[in-house]
């Protein structure tokens, strides 16, 4: 067995985890520095060799411990190694309970391009403990929240107002609000698993947020997943509304809880261009025309909506306020 996980995760869970589960006594540990920029074919590279060296075979199986870098990485590196291996899901942050460690969505980092090589596959088993949310930062609680918070917008009106009065911060009373976010999650990949049409609305937000995170780890000042899916949940509910699916007052709710909750979008308009360029490799567009999943409603989602450069340009100075 080999344990894949951060060095920041390994001092925190690793020695626990290990004495805890006897069978994992002698896994072999493979450990990566922290964060997104080491989410890249070169160090996936780096390890396939290293599972060479422990000669790991297919009925091997890799432990993913971490958050959503871990569980993106440790599924892709196990679905190619030897044409494919079992690998088991243990998600350490709030964002890769409710998100990335469910739904079979494996994957890497191009460049500033978030996921463009990846993978189809589901993990045999996703393991999430409410304990290990007790060593995380507040911003990181925050950046988990975001996640969760679309999960309403898209699907379930009742949940984005439960979530509402939920407080992340307090680290052990959110497992109920955990599970209906995986739950939302789960009923749309089962319909959906390879993203042909309605999974595409669980990247809402994501357009312009995955541009916006993109555009600052290239720039070397990289910001958490989670606040800049709330930035573009709040820059794409704004086209929602500019194009009357969205009706006034619901985007006023939207935009009054985000801004209360998340730091202000300070980006300056120079840079704007940059994020249209790298929206244009979304990978949800087609034939050069950018695609967004919208809302129609609080707590209903369409995609495939055709979305013009002005349309994003106007949301995002609205979004710099």
């Amino acid at each position: 067995k080999i344990i894949f996980t951060d060095e920041t995760v390994a001092g925190f869970w690793v020695e626990h985890l290990v004495t805890s589960i006897p069978a994992l006594s002698k896994s072999e540990i493979i450990q990566i520095p922290a964060g997104e920029s080491f989410k890249t074919l070169e160090i996936c590279e780096q390890i396939w060799g290293a599972l060479s060296d422990y000669e790991i075979g297919r009925n091997d199986l890799i432990l993913n411990l971490g958050g959503g870098v871990i569980t993106d990485m440790g599924g892709f590196i196990a679905s190619l190694f030897k044409r494919g291996m079992r690998f088991i899901n243990i998600p350490t942050t709030l964002l890769s309970q409710v998100d990335a460690s469910v739904g079979g969505k494996t994957g890497v980092d191009l460049g500033p391009f978030k996921n463009q090589i990846g993978v189809f596959a589901d993990a045999d088993h996703v393991f999430i403990n409410e304990e290990f949310l007790t060593t995380l930062s507040d911003e990181e609680l925050i950046s988990g929240y975001a996640e969760m918070l679309k999960h309403g917008l898209i699907s379930d009106a009742e949940h984005w107002n439960d979530l509402k009065s939920f407080v992340p911060l307090v680290r052990t009373n959110g497992i109920e609000f955990i599970q209906k976010s995986i739950q939302i999650k789960k009923a749309v990949v089962e319909k959906d698993h390879k993203e042909a049409g309605l999974r595409k609305t669980l990247n809402f937000g994501h357009t312009i947020g995955h541009a916006i995170e993109g555009y600052l780890l290239s720039n070397e000042i990289p910001t958490l997943h989670g606040y800049g899916v709330a930035w573009g949940i709040l820059a794409e509910s704004y086209i929602s509304f500019k194009q009357n699916l969205l009706s006034e007052a619901e985007y006023t709710e939207i935009k009054t809880h985000i801004t209360k909750t998340y730091p202000a979008f300070t980006l300056d308009e120079d840079c704007f261009e940059d994020l249209l360029k790298l929206m244009g490799n979304d990978k949800k567009n087609r034939s050069g025309q950018l695609q967004m999943v919208l809302l129609k409603g609080i707590g209903n989602a369409v995609y495939d909506q055709a979305v013009s450069d002005e349309e994003i340009l106007s949301a995002l100075r609205e979004l710099k306020g």
